[in-house]
């Protein structure tokens, strides 16, 4: 079930983006690009990368904050997840005794392939609102390394430099 929330809020992602190069079903018609009305917001700049919705940061996270979901699931959705595996694992042992959850509310273009996302991160003891930077690598969005850091630092873990 886990993964297939994954798998879903990858493909929200993807549908998000407007990303239909990867697509040959559909895409097959139209070389030369069709830029959608709906991206007007994106369009403020020129080379901007349509942001990511609240929902598949939520998706994302919710992953992220979910102890049963085996670190070795969970590199792919922090950027240079591979050097973090084995504080992710450490990570899993915290969340089980701490659980946490995360409540997107508000989406913030940074740059090209940067947003910040304001969120709720609330745990058995209440919640705090703090912004969670995600990076767009190979076409997907991701916790960012620093964002990481900061959440693996919450759970007293020392995130891999």
């Amino acid at each position: 079930m886990i993964i297939r929330t994954s798998v879903i809020a990858a493909g929200a992602v993807l549908v998000t983006l407007g990303v239909t190069a990867c697509g040959s079903e559909d895409s097959g018609n139209s070389a030369s690009g069709t830029p959608s009305s709906t991206t007007s917001v994106a369009a403020t700049s020129a080379n901007a990368v349509a942001a990511p919705s609240a929902e598949a940061l939520n998706a994302t996270l919710t992953t992220f904050f979910d102890p049963a979901v085996p670190a070795a699931d969970k590199v792919v959705l922090v950027e240079d997840g591979a050097k973090q595996a084995a504080v992710l694992d450490q990570f899993n042992t915290v969340l089980q005794g701490y659980p946490l959850t995360a409540d997107v509310t508000k989406v913030a273009t940074v740059d090209d392939d940067t947003v910040t996302a304001t969120t709720t991160i609330a745990g058995p003891h209440g919640g705090a609102p703090t912004d969670i930077t995600f990076d767009e690598v190979n076409g997907e969005w991701v916790v960012s390394d620093d964002a990481t850091c900061t959440i693996l630092g919450m759970g007293r873990l020392a995130c891999v430099k």
